[in-house]
């Protein structure tokens, strides 16, 4: 009885820590689009009174046709951040643009954007990253509960000699080591999982730049660091702009729209850029994606050797 009791606890707990980033696999599109107020564009009847977009829904079209990738849905999400995430399962994926991008960027621009994103999907980039995070949390919890209970079984000695107050005292020491144990656990899974992202960034730059042509890849980059340069651009102060897109029926949030912090991993893990800039070393370790400066700076070394 004892033993099934582990057992199904044990296949609880994983259970548990598993539930999370299933949930979120399998329902990343659904909640992409209700926190993004994203509106689907590909299946508009209307699409070719909207030039821009309809070179988006080609774009993305095009280049899932020739890597076999089932046909994500396109949409737009009211926000100035410039920016493009891509979400989803498989046979069940999302790309969506800012307007913010789409009235800053052109099309060739637009296309390195595009590229990447679909590279994201091409990679299953979402399903590695959630099942890498679920693992290091397993490890966490493995590892800290084990160090609770070495700490609070002690030596049957130690159980037999010891009265309530003494056994008291080792409980709550084993609960302190066990805090102090999983948050360092926990800061280092963030680092690795931190670092596992940005080399997946660096390789939808690449495979982004194998679509699209190194150049139109570094020039999308080089744009955005651009902008990221200008007070005005990632801080959510651009310029109101109208355009042939705002008769789509939403307006742009007045708040800022940079708060990346309230966003799911669904979201904010596969984003084409961060916007934010380029911190201490410190910091840098806690990013999702590398600097700007070091994305294009690579893509122009593989350019040199593909040359």
């Amino acid at each position: 009885m004892t033993k099934v009791l582990i057992i199904f606890l044990v296949l609880l707990l994983l259970f548990t820590l598993f539930l999370g980033p299933l949930l979120t696999y399998f329902f990343a599109k659904s909640i992409a689009k209700g926190l993004k107020r994203v509106k689907r564009i590909d299946n508009r009847k209307d699409l070719s009174k909207y030039p821009k977009l309809a070179e988006i829904v080609r774009i993305v079209k095009t280049i899932s046709r020739h890597y076999s990738l089932p046909m994500p849905e396109v949409g737009i999400y009211p926000s100035r951040e410039i920016n493009a995430f891509a979400t989803g399962r498989p046979n069940d994926s999302l790309i969506a643009i800012s307007t913010g991008l789409i009235k800053k960027f052109n099309n060739e621009e637009i296309k390195g954007v595009l590229a990447h994103e679909v590279s994201h999907l091409i990679h299953r980039d979402l399903k590695w990253i959630l099942l890498i995070q679920g693992t290091f949390d397993l490890i966490v919890m493995f590892l800290g509960v084990l160090v609770f209970w070495l700490v609070l079984s002690g030596s049957r000695r130690q159980q037999e000699e010891e009265n309530f107050g003494s056994w008291l005292l080792r409980l709550i020491t084993a609960i302190i080591l066990y805090h102090i144990v999983a948050t360092i656990l926990r800061i280092i899974t963030i680092l690795m999982v931190c670092w596992f992202i940005r080399k997946r960034e660096l390789k939808a730059d690449q495979k982004g730049a194998k679509i699209v042509g190194y150049d139109t890849m570094i020039a999308t980059l080089t744009k955005l660091l651009e902008l990221e340069k200008r007070e005005e651009s990632l801080n959510d102060f651009l310029e109101e702009e109208r355009s042939k897109e705002d008769e789509l029926g939403f307006e742009e949030s007045s708040r800022q729209t940079n708060d990346y912090q309230k966003e799911p991993n669904s979201i904010s893990l596969l984003k084409f850029s961060t916007g934010k800039k380029k911190s201490d070393w410190l910091l840098e370790l806690f990013r999702t994606h590398p600097p700007l400066e070091e994305r294009i700076k690579r893509l122009k070394k593989l350019r040199q050797k593909s040359a």
